[in-house]
């Protein structure tokens, strides 16, 4: 079957390059230590030796028969080998390439002076980056090329390339909140930054730095851009305020912090995150209008239509139009493969080859997974690539059927293609929207079909519009009709999140189970053949393991914040409603829970709590929590789970109980290094999980 496979597929076969670059991204990334860059880099090397030893000094003759299929089949098994540990390799220098100092601890209130490189809107006030770091801090503790802090204050005065003083708190990245949960942490290091904090107070400005510096502009485009983009935010703050003025900005900028948590809520439920993520939509039709536009108007002219190819060099200059743009939205990464894509099919437009295909996904998805593969693990990357591979999967197939000729006949098939395009779009995502988010709109298709067409026909021209009479300072008007036009699409969004039912929620699962659904929806895209409905297989075995098997923990500890909860039914119950709201509101969406509530409120036959610690009683299991050291001598004999988030275990508790010296005590010494537990009290032993044991010994993590 192999062998068929291979035979049918070989001119496809350079589609699964990223497949196999990934796959050795992905096994660099699930390792609990840091590999050898040098060891890498050689093995990378070696194999592709092989490769090329068994291309090209491997007898012609010799090839036939059975010994044929063999060659055939250890070819390409040596070449994905390759592949991936190319990308094992282009991890492992990436990891080596971005290394800067980070954090030891939490210092402050003190004052720091830095230079600002960004500034982002937030909800409320601003976020900065800040680098060329000066402090008392920083005698004692390493100094962080970049920090980034935030302030609860919106200074319209201060600009991108001033150096400021500020009285801040600033500690190390956060590691997760909940084992196998969300990691800040690594997430800062590969932007370099070594510290995150608050400001206390104003910002204050201890030398200017203005924008029209010719030399400062020459230097860095990157802080150029970030003021084009911070002067944009200003300009759409004198014409508009609240969500319209936070939807403009961010179509405008690609800077999104600014919207109030209940308006991204509304968004996320009704299924148009999407639309919030400025990614292959966007720059797509940044790309179409411009090259329609541009054509239009070389077309004007017949002396340049007759003698010059106006539809390449409309094709070419969108190109260009369309990586400015993406510098002025900063570059993230659902719009860097957007614009790969772009550039890709626009240059085949100028080669007069097909524009899009699977191979232009797979060409944009080796470019980032070997220039930045710390991509693979994000969402962005993962819900991008997974909808356009979808999509395009589908119209290679419905391109296939004969097309409507009667006018109604068009506008009917129009009206399924969008549902159909939705309905992909919606399926090939979920995955990724269940393990990053825990729930997943089920009417999404309905805010689709009304947003993205109004998207693709009002909103984006408006906003090439914006840009064009922004340099003029005549866009007023123009940003007033965009916010009147963000208003009908937030009306959208909140009548089809508020219809009952629409949110399907599901509690954490392990990462395998994302990495078996994966590949049997990439079997399903990048195959041709009828075997290609053997990838149905590993996606029924996801719907089959998260219908059944995921299974919540009973008891979580955060030993930082020394909170404790306990999750019954679909309630999260808290030793204290008001401690540390950040970690059980990230405790409530990784497991799917309904309601959060104080201990107060659970039943005497869960809970008996006195002055010295509390007794749990959950799936037939006892847990003590001690709140006071003199709980020691009677709970270290009950055979009980020790819970101890204050306290160190004295020697002399020895658990005598009907397992023995193995019962575990948890203490704050063993709680401080493991990070948030999670306990699970089903079995005859307690199952427990650490933050240590899923983030491992790598560079990004500190205990903290």
């Amino acid at each position: 079957m192999l062998s068929q496979v291979f035979t049918n597929e070989q001119g496809a076969f350079a589609n699964w390059f990223p497949v196999f670059i990934g796959a050795g991204i992905g096994l660099y990334f699930s390792l609990p230590f840091e590999p050898s860059l040098t060891l890498s880099l050689v093995t990378s090397l070696g194999l592709w030796g092989m490769v090329l030893g068994r291309i090209f000094f491997h007898s012609a003759a010799t090839l036939h028969g059975s010994s044929e299929a063999t060659y055939v089949l250890v070819k390409y098994f040596l070449i994905a080998v390759a592949l991936a540990s190319t990308g094992f390799a282009s991890a492992a220098y990436r990891t080596d390439s971005v290394a800067a100092p980070i954090l030891e601890r939490e210092f402050g209130p003190s004052y720091f002076e830095g230079r600002i490189i960004q500034i982002e809107p937030s909800s409320p006030g601003q976020r900065y980056l800040l680098d060329n770091l000066t402090g008392k801090a920083f005698k004692w503790l390493s100094t962080p090329q970049i920090i980034r802090l935030k302030s609860n204050l919106e200074q319209e005065n201060i600009r991108v390339g001033m150096r400021v003083r500020v009285l801040a708190v600033i500690q190390p990245p956060s590691r997760p909140n909940i084992p196998g949960g969300f990691n800040y942490a690594r997430h800062a290091y590969y932007q370099k930054i070594g510290a995150v904090g608050y400001i206390l107070g104003k910002v204050k400005i201890v030398e200017e730095q203005p924008s029209n510096d010719k030399q400062y502009i020459a230097n860095d485009i990157g802080m150029t851009a970030a003021e084009v983009r911070n002067s944009i935010v200003r300009k759409v703050g004198k014409h508009l305020d609240g969500d319209q003025k936070d939807l403009v900005v961010t179509f405008l900028t690609g800077q999104k912090g600014g919207l109030s948590k209940g308006t991204k809520e509304e968004i996320r439920d009704a299924g148009l995150a999407h639309l919030l993520a400025i990614s292959g939509l966007h720059m797509g039709l940044m790309a179409g209008i411009l090259f329609f536009v541009i054509r239009f108007i070389l077309a004007l002219f017949p002396r340049v239509a007759l003698n010059f190819p106006i539809k390449k060099i409309a094709a070419m200059a969108a190109i260009v139009f369309c990586f400015f743009y993406l510098l002025l939205i900063n570059h993230p990464l659902s719009a860097q493969r957007a614009f790969i894509m772009v550039a890709v099919s626009l240059t085949a437009v100028v080669l007069d080859r097909k524009a899009l295909s699977i191979r232009t996904v797979s060409v944009a998805a080796v470019f980032l997974l070997l220039i930045y593969p710390e991509v693979l693990i994000s969402a962005s990357f993962q819900m991008s690539f997974s909808a356009v591979l979808a999509l395009v999967a589908f119209f290679e197939w419905y391109s296939q059927k004969k097309p409507e000729q009667k006018f109604i006949g068009k506008i009917v098939h129009n009206i399924k293609l969008t549902c159909y395009c939705s309905l992909v779009a919606s399926l090939a995502t979920a995955p990724f929207v269940l393990y990053h988010f825990h729930s997943l709109p089920l009417f999404g298709i309905l805010a689709n079909l009304v947003a993205v067409p109004f998207t693709a026909f009002v909103l984006m021209p408006l906003v090439l519009i914006c840009y064009v009479f922004l340099p003029l300072g005549a866009e007023g008007l123009i940003i007033q009709v965009l916010g009147q036009a963000f208003e009908f699409l937030l009306w959208v969004a909140r009548v089809v999140a508020h219809i009952p039912y629409g949110e399907w929620r599901l509690g954490a699962f392990p990462v395998s189970a994302l990495t078996i659904v994966t590949l049997g929806g990439i079997w399903l895209c990048l195959i041709k053949t009828k075997l290609r409905w053997y990838g149905a297989v590993p996606v029924l075995l996801f719907v089959i393991y998260i219908n059944v098997f995921i299974e919540k923990p009973d008891v979580l500890v955060d030993p930082k914040s020394q909170l404790v909860g306990i999750t019954i039914n679909d309630t999260l119950y808290l030793n204290s409603t008001k401690r540390s709201r950040f970690v059980s509101r990230i405790w409530k969406q990784d497991l799917a829970l309904n309601n959060v509530k104080s201990w107060d409120e659970l039943s005497r036959d869960y809970l008996k709590c006195d002055a010295e610690s509390c007794h749990l009683t959950l799936q037939g299991m006892e847990v003590s929590l001690i709140n006071d050291g003199t709980a020691f001598p009677e709970d270290c004999n009950q055979g009980l789970l020790l819970i101890a988030p204050k306290h160190k275990v004295p020697r002399w508790c020895n658990n005598r109980s009907r397992v023995g010296d193995d019962y575990p005590m948890l203490d704050y010494w063993k709680l401080r290094k493991g990070g948030v537990h999670s306990i699970s009290l089903t079995g005859e032993m307690p199952t427990i999980h650490t933050v240590s044991e899923f983030v491992g010994d790598r560079p990004w993590n500190r205990d903290n």
